[in-house]
């Protein structure tokens, strides 16, 4: 009898264990509900190499153009900036001779023209003969300021920009900008105007902004290819490799996960916690920069 007590008595005592543990589990499973959550992804940011270039380039010449002429100075050294009209060089070609000769002409058809002027009948044949000896004289001027300017010639410069020699030849670099290549799959996200992050070598961050864009490939095999054009307030050495980055709207939130156009609700050990963030609207998602982070779950409503 005593031991039927005892059996008893034990299934009564894992009966209540059993009660116990489902009240228990159900209180602790109210303490923690559940959320439908978004899990933050990170920044869609995109990079496109570069390289800094010039914009344009001329070439110029310190060579003679015959025997007879000299290189009288160069007013140049390779790497000096220069400007547009600007005389990089100057030549002499004696053209005393030639020149001579021209203004006998200039004076002759001067001459003509002081006597036929005395005339005191100017009908039709004085005017013809007028207008034929006005334009030998004006020839004539044309070849003496063509002659001066052969006997005295300079080569300017053509662009506003930077000399430079280079095995031999002479080039006006135009201002440095930075050259970039990217396919047709990414073609679209190069928007002109648009500001981006140039990232020199040396890991510094300057801003620069998209200024030009192909509109015809350069490549068009299996897949095409565009050239496009960044441009910085701060000069770049030419050469010099570099990374676009693409300026990101931020960390992407659905308008699900927004309360009063501002605040979210982050998921922390079965918590909710209120999160007030400066977000940014477009289409039917919002953008944070800061105050969240990817991995973050966001309570959705």
């Amino acid at each position: 009898m005593k031991r039927i007590k005892v059996i008893i008595w034990g299934i009564a005592v894992i009966m209540l264990g059993i009660t116990l543990f489902v009240v228990l589990g159900k209180e602790n499973s109210t303490d923690k509900p559940k959320y439908t959550t978004y899990t933050v992804k990170t920044e869609n940011t995109r990079y496109f190499n570069g390289v800094v270039q010039e914009d344009q380039k001329q070439a110029v010449s310190q060579d003679v153009k015959s025997a007879d002429e000299t290189l009288v100075a160069s007013y140049v050294n390779s790497g000096d900036p220069v400007t547009k009209g600007e005389t990089l060089f100057s030549f002499y070609n004696d053209m005393t001779s030639e020149i001579n000769g021209v203004n006998l002409e200039i004076k002759q058809a001067q001459l003509t023209i002081q006597e036929l002027n005395k005339t005191t009948d100017k009908n039709t044949d004085y005017q013809i003969e007028l207008a034929k000896d006005q334009e030998a004289l004006n020839d004539a001027q044309d070849k003496l300021n063509k002659l001066n300017k052969e006997q005295n010639r300079v080569v300017t410069a053509p662009i506003n920009g930077t000399y430079y020699e280079s095995a031999g030849h002479s080039y006006i670099y135009g201002s440095p900008i930075i050259v970039g290549n990217v396919n047709e799959f990414s073609v679209d996200k190069i928007k002109l105007g648009k500001e981006v992050s140039v990232i020199k070598n040396n890991g510094k961050k300057i801003t620069g902004s998209y200024t030009k864009k192909d509109s015809i490939p350069y490549n068009n095999g299996a897949v095409s290819y565009y050239h496009f054009q960044v441009s910085t307030d701060e000069e770049l050495p030419y050469g010099m490799h570099v990374q676009i980055k693409n300026q990101s709207k931020g960390y992407k939130i659905p308008e699900a996960a927004v309360k009063s156009g501002d605040t979210v609700y982050l998921v922390r050990n079965g918590k909710k916690h209120e999160r007030i963030l400066n977000l940014t609207k477009s289409g039917h998602y919002y953008y944070a920069k800061e105050g969240i982070k990817a991995g973050d779950k966001l309570v959705l409503f």
